[in-house]
């Protein structure tokens, strides 16, 4: 990738807050875009800024909120009535709020707007006649689509979200994908770079070198683990646990809350297996890593099986189903797990996409708005 024209090239990120996984996707191109131009990003979002503070050298964060995805109740349920409220106070966008976003946009000399499947990003783009890049593994319509039939709703707000997004100057597919669209462009899984190596990954978490480690993660939310205290007498394995109530560690385990920074790409570095649930984020870095993977499955979203076929292509490891998940019978095959093959993938499709962004960010000019917002 060449170093571009404007050294100090300007990109507004506009990232769905659900999970932590298009947090991930974002931090890792906007480094990419970074490193390769010398780039600054503008965040705007409601995912914590601690999270894009492990990834970026240079940023700014905007509180916004920019998307709704499912509000959940845990790791593996979501609430359909909050969901359909939040999406409502939403959409369709208010006119006044995105010209002032794009103002803001402008005002911080941002050139191309990054769109985490947040369409609002695309509407902003377009009111402050800047190009936008709509990246994605899957639409929340299509998400929503087998809801429909119980939740109405969820039409309307589903059309005018499939209409923002199809505005979006350049649009780009990130495997796994859920709805392959062939005239789209196709990335590999992105993924953020490793910092640390896994010795000194190890040594600054208080774990052992030889020990095999296994990561437990629920992504960017908390789910009940019952089964702590089995994983806490497998004696000669150590585990690292997120989503935990409070960050501790106690023998050989290490527990974090979502709150506390944890750059997991370091962690997954250091570790030998991981259990958990299927999301963008945690599959993209399994697969960068090749690291032997037990994954959970929801029975309620559309994405799994996207997801699931993916890790059985292209990662060792096998299912586990929720109920086998908050028993805790899978502590029983750790042995089997870690002996697992290693299948690492060392490039994925970051620098992919920031080319196109730093390409697209040569664009100049505003197109002025008019007419509403809310009806494309």
């Amino acid at each position: 990738m060449t170093s571009g024209d404007d050294p100090s090239l300007g990109i507004a990120a506009f990232v769905s807050p659900h999970g932590f996984g298009h947090a991930a996707r974002s931090s890792a191109v906007l480094a990419a875009a970074h490193r390769a131009a010398g780039t600054h990003a503008h965040v705007f979002t409601t995912a914590p800024p601690w999270f894009f503070e492990e990834s970026l050298e240079s940023f700014t964060y905007h509180p916004t909120i920019v998307d709704v995805g499912f509000r959940q109740t845990s790791a593996l349920v979501f609430d359909t009535r909050k969901t359909v409220d939040a999406l409502r106070e939403l959409v369709p966008f208010d006119a006044s709020a995105i010209q002032v976003l794009a103002d803001e946009v402008l005002e911080a000399g941002c050139r191309v707007v990054l769109c985490d499947i947040a369409p609002m990003g695309v509407a902003v783009a377009e009111a402050a006649g800047l190009p936008s890049v709509l990246v994605e593994n899957f639409s929340w319509p299509w998400l929503y689509d087998p809801l429909v039939g119980r939740v109405p709703e969820l039409v309307e707000i589903g059309a005018e979200l499939d209409r923002w997004s199809a505005r979006a100057t350049v649009h780009v597919q990130a495997r796994p994908v859920c709805a392959r669209q062939p005239e789209l462009e196709l990335v590999d899984p992105v993924s953020r770079e490793v910092r640390l190596g896994r010795d000194e990954t190890r040594r600054r978490l208080g774990i052992p070198l030889d020990a095999p480690l296994v990561v437990v993660t629920m992504g960017g939310y908390g789910e009940e683990m019952p089964f702590i205290d089995r994983l806490r007498s497998r004696t000669g394995f150590h585990f690292l646990v997120t989503g935990a109530l409070e960050a501790e560690a106690v023998g050989n385990l290490h527990l974090f809350d979502n709150n506390t920074a944890l750059f997991m790409p370091d962690v997954l570095r250091a570790a030998d297996a991981v259990v958990a649930k299927l999301g963008y984020g945690t599959v993209s870095e399994v697969w960068r890593e090749g690291l032997p993977f037990a994954w959970v499955t929801r029975a309620d979203s559309r994405e799994m099986s996207s997801l699931e076929a993916f890790a059985e292509d292209e990662l060792s490891g096998w299912l586990v189903p929720p109920e086998h998940f908050r028993s805790g019978d899978w502590i029983d095959d750790l042995e089997s797990l870690v002996d697992m093959p290693r299948r690492p993938h060392p490039v994925g499709g970051a620098h992919r996409i920031a080319e196109i962004l730093i390409e697209q960010g040569g664009h100049r000019g505003r197109v002025p708005v008019s007419g509403s917002v809310g009806a494309c």
